[in-house]
């Protein structure tokens, strides 16, 4: 589950390989590295790094695709995609000292649809407007509803349709979230409250502004990807828990692959 988890963390940043001179195979298949640095979760001043192998799918069917991520596709003509979007974060599987004495972080999930228009398009890239709308669940033994998730942001993309053709991609948009979501991660119960980290109860609304970008590209028979994340809390309505310490902070994570396969 973590490394399914960790794939999904570095699929939804990266923008993805492709191949072939003059179209793109419907399936790649190979293997790959993986490396990750997050934060333990938004707001913490403590990180860790993550290294895992994962297989390495690729798949460009009508209405399933793997590629920028995994997406479903429910509706599609050419300016508007209505797609499932999905999203997750990893366990804190060691005490946070932030969080001493508190519950351990379960890794989530978050999924749900996504409407996606095109602004405009021309051989320098593609303008869109992404509006994906997420459930979020904590996987722990009861698989528990943790609130919602509102993440609105303006898209600028460059797919590569040849072979050896950078594929990049940059979003920045804020992100919204209900009381029941930040009360997961910063919510202080007065019977956890310490002299350094007072009771806090968290609210619903804006959750800060996020900026990521991402590049890939083939070298023959070798995958190259990766992205930047540049999370911010600053005037959000959790800037002020006490389970905020860093208001501001970056994340990255890179990948070099094997492709075995081209099928078209």
């Amino acid at each position: 589950m973590k490394r399914l988890l960790a794939s999904l963390l570095i699929l939804s940043g990266i923008a993805v390989a492709n191949a072939d001179d003059h179209a793109l195979p419907r399936l790649e298949l190979g293997v790959s590295l993986g490396v990750l640095n997050i934060p333990d979760y938004r707001g913490s001043a403590y990180s860790s790094t993550h290294v895992f192998p994962l297989p390495y799918i690729k798949y460009r069917g009508e209405r399933l695709k793997v590629d920028e991520g995994i997406q479903s596709i429910i509706f599609d003509t050419p300016n508007l995609v209505l797609s499932l979007s999905a999203n997750g974060t990893l366990p804190v599987e060691e005490e946070n000292p932030e969080r001493a004495g508190m519950p351990l972080l379960n890794a989530t999930i978050e999924l749900g649809p996504s409407i996606d228009y095109r602004m405009s398009h021309s051989p320098q890239g593609e303008w869109w407007v992404e509006l994906p709308l997420r459930l979020a669940f904590a996987l722990n033994s009861e698989f528990e509803h943790i609130g919602q998730v509102f993440q609105p942001r303006l898209v600028w993309s460059h797919p590569s349709r040849k072979r050896y053709e950078w594929k990049l991609r940059a979003a920045i948009g804020p992100i919204f979230a209900t009381g029941e979501f930040h009360d997961y991660y910063y919510t202080v119960n007065p019977d956890q409250a310490l002299a350094t980290r007072p009771a806090y109860e968290a609210g619903s609304g804006y959750s800060g502004i996020r900026g990521t970008f991402s590049y890939s590209k083939r070298y023959g028979q070798l995958w190259l990807g990766g992205f930047l994340r540049y999370d911010s809390l600053s005037d959000s309505v959790i800037e002020d828990s006490p389970l905020v310490s860093d208001s501001s902070a970056w994340m990255g994570g890179i990948a070099v692959g094997w492709v075995f396969s081209d099928r078209y």
